[in-house]
């Protein structure tokens, strides 16, 4: 009977196993996590200085312990912006990415995109480099890394150099959508435009897949449809964008609520925010051909979403949606398990968070079978909370 005890204790840690939780100090703010190739995580965040500078740290997850934070840059003009934050990316081996928004002008919305690379995990990084060349002020971010068809650097984002500096100028041109890779050798290739007309300010995402890239973002029609479009490249051609599917959302302004891709070998999947004639929703598709097409949406919210979605893969028949929904009383992180089939699983609260913008985009990543959580939290000072739970805690 001893050993029998025993042996279920022993596979109850094995299952459950204890994770560490990053150390964070008063002021951090706006985590971004992302998986690593050899199964742990990467964090990125913002953490305060003094009155007025910013750093911009990070950290790895392995071998359940979290490694001291580590600067990436410091006391630069950042942009600092609550939806529009930096970023950190496994390339590969040791290589890995980071990228954050740096003022370039007097104006509100001047600031470009700037990404270094550390080929050495971590140990020194790259002079930074800007991904477009334009040379003018204006709005340049949400940008989205990924490994293109060559398994260099991929980046998308919103470029506004075809905009005025000012949102309240009347008749502003239209914001793009631009893409770029790098690599160690070569640097920054010459960017390519891939859409003329997108919606202003709600994240990009991005996947590969065996055959194929595949981008997702807010198109902005002429009469002010504002659904989510879907691009898919190939290493010989790019497809005409589509939409994921016709919300017909019609909205006069950006909603700052951008949808999120996942990958898992060649299965795709995808959530997003829409709210047609009012009515706000979170949804989520599959995708069976590699992006060539989606899958009628499955309503995921529970009647009063504020959406600012994200996706992870836990099998190759399952996936996870985190999103911020609102209650009669309080506001809250909840996450759920979708099948393929269609069925979901009701949705479990993560966390209840302040109202308003000062959460941030929660973020959610997988682990073995641990799902590790993070998001920002305003006390005296922001500060940057997060939590690791079972994804039996989801069925």
């Amino acid at each position: 009977m001893n050993k029998l005890i025993f042996i279920l204790l022993f596979l109850a840690s094995c299952s459950n196993p204890k994770f560490d939780l990053p150390k964070m100090k008063e002021g951090s703010q706006f985590p971004r996590l992302t998986s690593t190739q050899n199964g742990g995580l990467l964090m990125s965040w913002f953490e305060k200085i003094d009155s007025v500078n910013w750093s911009l740290n990070w950290s790895e997850f392995q071998n359940k312990k979290w490694s001291i934070s580590k600067t990436i840059s410091s006391r630069r003009a950042y942009f600092v912006n609550w939806a529009d934050f930096p970023s950190i990316y496994h390339i590969g081996g040791d290589s890995i990415a980071a990228h954050w928004l740096e003022r370039s002008g007097a104006g509100t919305y001047d600031y470009d995109i700037k990404v270094v690379t550390s080929y050495n995990r971590g140990e020194s990084w790259s002079p930074p480099q800007t991904p477009h060349n334009d040379g003018k002020l204006g709005e340049h971010g949400f940008l989205s890394f990924f490994n293109d068809m060559n398994n260099d650097l991929g980046m998308i984002w919103l470029d506004g150099r075809n905009m005025s500096s000012s949102h309240s100028d009347m008749g502003y041109g239209a914001m793009n959508l631009y893409q770029t890779s790098s690599n160690e050798k070569s640097g920054m290739i010459l960017e390519k435009k891939l859409d003329g007309r997108v919606c202003e300010c709600c994240p990009t995402s991005a996947v590969r897949t065996q055959n194929s890239l595949i981008f997702a973002y807010r198109d902005r029609d002429e009469s002010e449809i504002r659904d989510i479009n879907i691009l898919r490249c190939t290493m010989d051609k790019c497809d005409e964008p589509y939409p994921v599917y016709k919300d017909n959302w019609k909205i006069a302004g950006c909603p700052v609520n951008g949808p999120m891709l996942a990958s898992d070998g060649n299965n795709v999947a995808i959530a997003w925010y829409t709210a047609p004639n009012g009515q706000p929703m979170v949804n989520l598709a599959f995708s069976n051909d590699e992006g060539f097409s989606f899958e009628s949406p499955i309503r995921l919210d529970m009647s009063k979403p504020i959406g600012r979605v994200d996706l992870t893969w836990i099998s190759p028949y399952e996936v996870m949606a985190s999103w911020i929904e609102s209650s009669e009383q309080t506001t809250n992180i909840v996450a759920s398990i979708i099948s393929r089939d269609g069925s979901i699983n009701i949705p479990y609260t993560i966390s209840e968070i302040q109202p308003g913008r000062v959460s941030g985009y929660p973020q959610m990543e997988k682990v073995n079978n641990q799902i590790m959580f993070a998001w920002t939290e305003l006390e005296n000072e922001s500060l940057i909370k997060s939590k690791w739970l079972p994804i039996s805690a989801f069925r």
